[in-house]
């Protein structure tokens, strides 16, 4: 016998015998779920309410100002507009000024300075009420202080190589 290299066509149909069990509906292997909620009433002016009102926003994952290593930079995850986030990030710098030791990092800080930093943050911006552990603010912080630091450790050396 020769050897011949040819193969049967690969087709898309295929025949069951009529003796085959039923297949199972669609609602049995679909992953699409139906949840029954409650219809949602509008509030005054057509508003609808706040579904999850004791829910506070939670950090993005990953670190912070590193997104192509997996995490996020804080102007994209707080989605504000650009000038809140500007006022917003003036009116911390100027927090920061006050409480918190400038020469140093925010992870350095001592403990009692990032509170009192937190707890006037919180009285200028009440929005950061609805963020975890008012991570915005520590982030806000975190950015400024590495980079004064850093500026000033610059101009140090700046100085010094003269």
């Amino acid at each position: 016998m020769d050897y011949c290299p040819y193969y049967s066509p690969i087709t898309l149909r295929k025949i069951f015998d009529k003796d085959r069990s039923p297949s199972p509906s669609t609602s049995e292997i679909t992953l699409r779920r139906v949840f029954d909620f409650d219809p949602v009433h509008l509030g005054e002016n057509n508003e609808t309410p706040n579904l999850v009102s004791n829910t506070l926003i939670p950090r993005p994952r990953g670190p912070l100002s590193k997104p192509n290593h997996g995490g996020y930079t804080l102007r994209h995850a707080l989605g504000w507009d650009d000038r809140t986030y500007k006022e917003v990030q003036e009116g911390l710098h100027g927090v920061c000024d006050r409480y918190l030791d400038i020469s140093t990092t925010f992870h350095k800080q001592t403990p009692d300075a990032v509170s009192k930093f937190l707890q006037a943050a919180r009285e200028q911006f009440p929005i950061f009420g609805e963020y975890v552990d008012q991570w915005p603010a520590s982030d806000f912080a975190t950015m400024y202080l590495k980079n004064k630091v850093g500026n000033d450790r610059a101009k140090t050396r700046a100085r010094t190589d003269k």
